[in-house]
């Protein structure tokens, strides 16, 4: 019996060993280099905020705006200030007119939940396509943040063409600290 269990065991060992390190746990971390999410509430800072969207809070899962309009959203990999947001197109920073190191939280949009009295967040593009995409640009630590607002199939940057900017709003943390978790008052 112990003559037949080795060779089993020594088979798991070399199919574990050459499935072993497949997906370096480093590597998966340096995809998300950079501060952690931008997280809490925020006040509506534009006009264009202040009529469309109000305030907003901002989670992992999405963002809750207080017209009614939630979008849930998946983060993608991180964007620095100086990218190109479409092919022949200007850079994050230059977009939002702020400092080439801000950083870009760029997040696709699954799905848009609009309640009975709300209006969808559409911005100046076609009112019947939805967001597909958003980018939170800030400074750290984060005191304000710029909400651009994407629509295409495609995510925005230096090879995009299917994408273009619908809508930018302007948001500002209330007074109080910023932390990972939020706004410390």
């Amino acid at each position: 019996m112990r003559a037949r269990f080795l060779p089993t065991a020594l088979l798991a060992l070399l199919v574990l060993a050459a499935c072993g390190n497949t997906a370096d746990p480093v590597s998966q971390h340096e995809v998300r280099a950079g501060p952690p999410p931008l997280l809490g509430a925020y006040k509506a800072q534009s006009e264009t905020a202040r009529a469309v969207t109000g305030n907003v809070r901002i989670d992992r899962a999405g963002l809750s705006f207080a017209n009614g309009v939630t979008l849930y959203t998946r983060e993608l990999d991180p964007r620095r200030g100086h990218d190109l947001i479409a092919r022949g197109g200007a850079s994050y920073a230059a977009a939002v007119v702020g400092a080439s190191d801000v950083v870009v939280e760029l997040r696709r949009v699954n799905q848009q939940v609009i309640a009975p009295d709300a209006a969808a967040i559409h911005g100046a593009c076609d009112n019947a396509e939805p967001p597909r995409y958003i980018a939170l640009v800030y400074e750290p630590p984060g005191h304000s943040v710029t909400l651009m607002v994407f629509t295409g199939e495609e995510p925005p940057g230096a090879d995009a063409t299917q994408s273009r900017v619908c809508a930018i709003y302007g948001f500002t943390a209330p007074e109080g600290a910023r932390t990972r978790e939020g706004v410390v008052l």
